[in-house]
């Protein structure tokens, strides 16, 4: 968008060939970004230092820690709470309980200042632990949240209280790297159990594989603002 508008200034000041050059170098750019290989490889590289584990290699601990970023509360007119891709982290938290990994789970999620929504994001994710299974005697659910830092902040007191030796960390597994390390920096070593993993092994590429798609461009975004994140975390010696 800033090489457009950078093109539209220059042919304000009768730069045309400038303008075209940057005109097909932000389009040229905007086709890789929204390639589905080009996007499934980024993000692999994001997942593969956490891949998923089999449940009989996780061992077990007094609770299990599920990070936020996987619904929204209901807010009229919708009803129900939404789901979006990251809600595999919560029914991951509910899979270790019901398998006997861990007594507890601690939910960290709050939402953002400017967020619409009265209902903390902890709040809802409770409700749909309870309906896969989890009692809600066995959810401590934290609220106040807005970020992976404040994650692990606020999770630091339940986590003594609880007496977690190596609490059961569940997030998304772009995601999880940072988290890990957050966690590490604020004296807690866990035992990460990756969700919400997207790239799989597909040997059979098709011309599909390389025209531009909508959700590969959201994907591309979504491993550069991780990108981002870590830098910003590192930068601010979060981790």
């Amino acid at each position: 968008m800033e090489l457009i508008l950078i093109a539209l200034l220059l042919l304000r000041f009768k730069k045309n060939r400038a303008a075209m050059v940057l005109t097909v170098s932000a389009f040229s750019v905007l086709w890789i970004a929204s390639m589905p290989i080009v996007s499934h490889s980024l993000l692999g590289h994001l997942e593969r230092d956490f891949p998923s584990i089999a449940m009989s290699e996780i061992p077990r601990d007094e609770c299990i820690i599920v990070l936020g970023g996987a619904v929204q509360p209901p807010m009229p007119p919708r009803l129900d709470i939404d789901m979006n891709d990251g809600v595999d982290r919560v029914y991951k938290a509910s899979q270790l309980y019901r398998a006997g990994k861990g007594r507890s789970i601690i939910v960290a999620g709050g939402n953002q200042p400017w967020s619409p929504f009265v209902q903390s994001e902890a709040s809802a994710i409770l409700e749909l632990l309870v309906d896969w299974g989890v009692p809600a005697s066995a959810i401590v659910p934290e609220g106040d949240s807005r970020n992976t830092r404040e994650n692990a902040l606020n999770s630091l007191e339940i986590i003594r209280d609880l007496g977690c030796s190596q609490p059961l960390l569940v997030t998304s597994a772009a995601h999880m790297t940072r988290s890990v390390a957050t966690f590490k920096k604020l004296g807690v070593v866990v035992f990460p159990v990756s969700a919400d993993v997207k790239v799989v092994s597909n040997p059979n590429f098709s011309v599909f594989d390389f025209l531009p798609d909508a959700g590969a461009l959201a994907t591309t975004s979504a491993v550069i603002r991780e990108w981002i994140g870590r830098k910003v975390y590192q930068w601010r010696d979060w981790n």
